[in-house]
């Protein structure tokens, strides 16, 4: 048999295969001479094959193919059959992506600046040609910060703040229905003068500025399988368990204490103190507690402080002995990060994996690895 004769006969029985599969996934809906018929058109193409008869097999082959296709219910949209079977695909792959290797985390506060960024804004009279569609759009596209104003309904009188199911705001409640939803550290500032009983005018102004969105970043799910946590990883870990936090929560914050270690948060110094020494390793606690910059622009950190007790926490921790499987989980930005200090240790069933990298707002100088 000549090498030609062979790839004809090679792609005959992948061409059988292929109408083979067609045919079994439509077979209930044929009748039974149908069926018949079709039947001995396969054998005689499995026949043709067997005998290596080269010159009739391709013809077989056609001769199957199109009864086949006439014997078949006619596909609706073919096309849109294809992309639903790729859409799925591709969703599978990356739910699978997400739950076992990478997971995409959004920082939703502040208290890891300057090293990262929640939801924060910036008080601004009036939008620029930016913030115009549809260049509002692809402004938002590349840095995450859009213009936003917030102006009131319906007059009223103000009932007060409460939490607001979106991450980063707070809700400003008028007239005990009536709800503005205005950026956490704008709400901060307002909280001052927008006091209950404050009446409010329709039309009048309660904020207007810029919003950012906070740092999007990936979570390396798997790394843990290999290895422990290392001091001074950026971690996120469920809240499911620790004092007065909502369940079923991810938080993201530095891990300052390991298994074993004892460490104290000094009253008169800005460093973490681990199992009697200063903590200088990795280079990032030794930047946070000597007041350095995250990188070139960036504000300064604050150095490690003792928790300030009061609303909720009246009771907090400035030193932590950590047992097996407990671990130690504070904030970069010290001075306005609910952490261990209020609700004590993390324990490792709580912990999802160190976050890695940084893949938005393109133009940011934290874009890229986490450290």
């Amino acid at each position: 048999m000549s090498l030609k004769d062979f790839f004809i006969l090679h792609r005959a029985r992948k061409a059988l295969k292929d109408l083979r599969t067609e045919y079994r996934l439509h077979e209930d809906l044929l009748d039974t001479k149908t069926r018949e018929a079709l039947d001995e058109r396969f054998l005689d193409a499995k026949q043709a094959i067997r005998g290596k008869e080269v010159e009739d097999v391709m013809g077989v082959i056609e001769t199957l193919r199109t009864e086949l296709v006439e014997a078949l219910p006619a596909k609706r949209c073919p096309w849109m059959t294809e992309l639903l079977d790729i859409t799925i695909s591709a969703l599978a792959v990356a739910f699978c992506f997400r739950a076992y290797y990478y997971e995409p985390f959004r920082i939703p506060t502040g208290s890891m600046q300057p090293t990262l960024y929640g939801i924060h804004s910036i008080p601004a009279d009036k939008p620029g040609a930016w913030d115009q569609q549809p260049l509002k759009f692809l402004k938002w596209c590349a840095t995450g910060t859009s213009w936003k104003e917030v102006t009131v309904a319906r007059g009223g009188v103000v009932s007060g703040f409460m939490p607001s199911p979106n991450p980063g705001y707070a809700t400003l409640v008028v007239n005990g229905r009536d709800r503005y939803d205005l950026p956490d550290d704008a709400a901060q500032a307002l909280r001052y003068t927008l006091t209950p009983g404050t009446r409010l005018r329709t039309g009048q102004k309660l904020w207007s500025g810029y919003v950012t969105s906070g740092d999007f970043l990936f979570v390396n799910r798997w790394i843990w399988n290999f290895r422990h946590p290392k001091l001074g990883e950026t971690i996120v870990f469920s809240t499911e368990g620790l004092k007065g936090l909502p369940d079923n929560q991810h938080y993201i914050k530095r891990l300052c204490g390991r298994p074993g270690d004892t460490v104290e948060i000094k009253p008169d110094s800005t460093h973490l103190w681990i199992n009697g020494e200063a903590a200088t390793k990795p280079e990032r606690l030794a930047e946070i507690a000597e007041k350095l910059t995250a990188y070139p622009g960036a504000p300064a950190y604050l150095g490690y402080q003792q928790a300030q007790p009061g609303g909720s926490y009246p009771e907090t921790y400035s030193r932590f002995d950590l047992a097996p499987g407990e671990y130690l989980a504070l904030g970069d930005n010290t001075g306005n990060s609910l952490d261990s200090r209020y609700w004590g240790k993390v324990p490792a069933k709580n912990l999802l994996g160190p976050a890695s990298f940084v893949h938005w707002p393109f133009i940011s100088p934290r874009w890229g690895a986490i450290r």
